[in-house]
């Protein structure tokens, strides 16, 4: 196993701040310190040497490292020569954003939305109830809410500059809920 490697400062400085960051997302804060490590680094790093710079087990690296490449924001490579794998980041900041809106955000919007259906559905079979029209009606306000931030989502993601114009006028929808 390799010596115990240093990170500079600043290095260290980063690392916690894109920890909270992905923490706050609710993502484990050592998925963002791997990641940020990584960026930093001009040359792709091993597991041992993350292990080393970050004082982490082994299993925690290598379950981390699998969660990134999952969320497409870490890839595996193979120096010339060598049989070890090494990691790179995504250099592409807007990709990695992207990915995990498109494989967590959107996904969790679509369940919801599925959710809220099905509520006012069986909402709607004991319409003669009292107070019945009325929730049906706050539910369906929330799943408007709901659908434009799905779209919202998704015009970032799959969009390029051209649909900003349109990214805008769904933030003005959403303004109004």
């Amino acid at each position: 196993m390799n010596q115990k490697l240093k990170m500079s400062e600043e290095e260290i400085a980063f690392s916690e701040i894109i920890g909270d960051l992905v923490e706050q997302w609710g993502f484990i804060r050592h998925l963002g310190r791997i990641w940020s490590l990584l960026f930093l680094k001009q040359k792709p790093l091993s597991p041992s040497d993350i292990q080393a710079f970050l004082s982490l087990s082994a299993g925690s690296v290598s379950s981390s490292l699998s969660e990134l490449q999952t969320w497409g924001v870490v890839k595996r490579i193979r120096m010339a020569g060598d049989r070890n794998f090494y990691y790179e980041p995504e250099l592409h900041i807007w990709k990695s954003v992207s990915n995990v809106l498109r494989n967590r955000e959107i996904r969790i919007l679509e369940e919801a939305n599925r959710g809220l259906s099905g509520l006012i559905e069986r909402l709607q079979s004991r319409s003669k109830e009292e107070g019945v029209d009325f929730q049906i009606k706050r539910l369906k306000q929330i799943r408007e809410a709901m659908e434009t931030a799905f779209l919202l989502f998704s015009a970032l993601v799959n969009g390029g500059p051209l649909s900003l114009p349109k990214v805008g006028r769904l933030f003005d929808k959403f303004r109004s809920f």
